[in-house]
């Protein structure tokens, strides 16, 4: 096994195993601060905490999405504020499409799939066991739960303003995150919220707090979509050298010329997305113009579903078709998140890029495209459904 692997693999088991006790391992002395910090002269000049969670359905990409929003408040903060703001990255756990139920895939570290250094040239963080580390298992001054106002209809309610206001809880709030015991707060409250991320700096204005969790903070909105701000915390979110190197000697042996990659979003799209979602052999067909059109003999597939893998490869022959599958060393060290990104990756390289209309997977890879400089006319480009107006994404551009 590689060393940086076992290094990777070993964290994440200490990582768990640290999240599953009952009290994480932190330093005894911080256990014993407690009448040095009630001198508010000192406590003013230790760093001061937001940690926030997700609603747990959300996929990889939108919580990758959400963590830009939250790093852009964090600049905020550091620009409003007398204290110095850290955010404190939210662990990893199983999610929908990590359907390998025989890996433990819960209290997962970011340095497992991001370059946790990049990030921090941009936006001051640190994972939630280096947060324990250094705040010890004191309670969190507060919890907000973030929730919507009660609008009925747009013509009942029509003020769509940003504001926020102290409002009874609608929905059971959450006890325990990220099945810590140890995680407390002294304080807890429900906020009807509505606007951008930046506006959470009004609610800790108000609270005072050194050490806060935003709960549900999906439903805080960018400051500015696609703009500068947006594309430095954007391209700063690198992922893992390690996941890198596996997808250059993926490439190395398979991909030895030019390729197309196909991203298919297939088994829940199927439902709920019906329309956006071509047939086998609709989409081979859609494949085969642009391999035509390119002189391009090569596809590489990004899919959800085996299935899909196979009916595809029969229907492009003679065309050559790739698909990374991970051996048993790989999916044990990087697990279903690790191989989804090497997905993306590959996809992000290739020489054109054919993606699934409304699915964040192909956004992202569309993202990384635009990081890396390829033409827009090889990026912003997916399949169109059976019998179906086509409708071509958005090509949003790098600010810089």
């Amino acid at each position: 096994m590689h060393l940086d692997a076992v290094y990777w693999y070993a964290l994440v088991l200490l990582t768990a195993i640290q999240f599953r006790c009952s009290k994480c391992a932190v330093d005894s002395r911080l256990l014993d601060e407690e009448e040095t910090l009630a001198d508010h002269s000192i406590l003013d000049t230790l760093p001061r905490y937001v940690l926030y969670d997700v609603n747990k359905p959300e996929g990889f990409n939108l919580r990758r999405d959400v963590f830009i929003r939250m790093a852009s408040f964090i600049h905020h903060m550091n620009k409003v504020s007398d204290y110095h703001w850290i955010l404190v990255l939210p662990p990893w756990h199983r999610l929908y499409h990590w359907r390998s139920s025989n890996l433990v895939q819960d209290c997962l570290p970011w340095s497992l799939f991001f370059n946790v250094d990049s990030i921090k040239k941009t936006t001051p963080v640190v994972e939630l066991h280096e947060f324990f580390q250094m705040n010890g298992l004191r309670p969190l001054d507060a919890q907000v739960t973030l929730q919507d106002f009660n609008v009925k209809s747009f013509e009942q309610y029509p003020d769509f303003s940003d504001k926020w206001e102290v409002a009874n809880c609608k929905d059971q709030v959450q006890k325990q995150f990220w099945n810590l015991n140890n995680l407390t707060f002294t304080k807890s409250l429900c906020i009807s919220f509505q606007g951008i991320s930046t506006l959470l700096a009004d609610i800790v204005q108000e609270l005072q707090p050194r050490t806060i969790i935003f709960d549900h903070a999906e439903l805080a909105l960018h400051n500015y979509y696609g703009g500068q701000e947006y594309w430095m915390i954007r391209k700063s979110m690198q992922f893992s050298k390690n996941l890198h190197e596996i997808a250059k000697e993926f490439k190395k042996r398979n991909l030895k010329q030019d390729y197309l990659c196909a991203h298919l979003r297939r088994r829940d799209f199927l439902y709920g997305h019906p329309s956006d979602v071509p047939n086998i052999n609709n989409t081979a067909r859609q494949i085969k113009e642009k391999l035509i059109l390119l002189n391009i003999k090569t596809v590489y597939v990004a899919t959800d579903t085996s299935k899909t893998v196979e009916e595809l490869k029969n229907v492009l022959r003679p065309y050559q078709m790739f698909k990374f599958e991970a051996d048993k060393k790989t999916l044990n060290n990087f697990l279903d998140g690790g191989v989804a990104i090497i997905d993306q990756i590959i996809c992000s390289q290739a020489n054109y890029f054919i993606g699934t209309s409304k699915s964040t997977f192909s956004f992202r890879i569309q993202e990384e495209r635009e990081i890396l400089g390829l033409p827009i006319e090889t990026t912003f480009n997916s399949f169109c459904g059976d019998n179906t107006e086509c409708t071509q994404p958005t090509k949003w551009r790098l600010v810089e």
